[in-house]
């Protein structure tokens, strides 16, 4: 599985995001088209995790902001 993310995504957080989807049990190839990547969007303090192919939508994950 190829993780494709979007450039918003601080590079920074990609690798604690990759830890999330495989805790997350996201399985490729995609049901709905059979691709083998999955795209990472951040959204509003949200990541939504697609299909790079079709856009079915395996997860979104909800930020947490920390408070330092």
């Amino acid at each position: 599985m190829k993780i494709v993310f979007d450039p918003e995504v601080p590079e920074e957080l990609r690798e604690e995001i990759k830890a999330l989807i495989e805790n997350e049990n996201i399985e490729s190839p995609c049901p709905e088209c059979g691709a083998e990547e999955i795209y990472v969007a951040l959204m509003e303090g949200m990541l939504d995790v697609k299909c790079y192919e079709c856009g079915h939508s395996f997860v979104e994950i909800e930020l947490e902001e920390s408070e330092e």
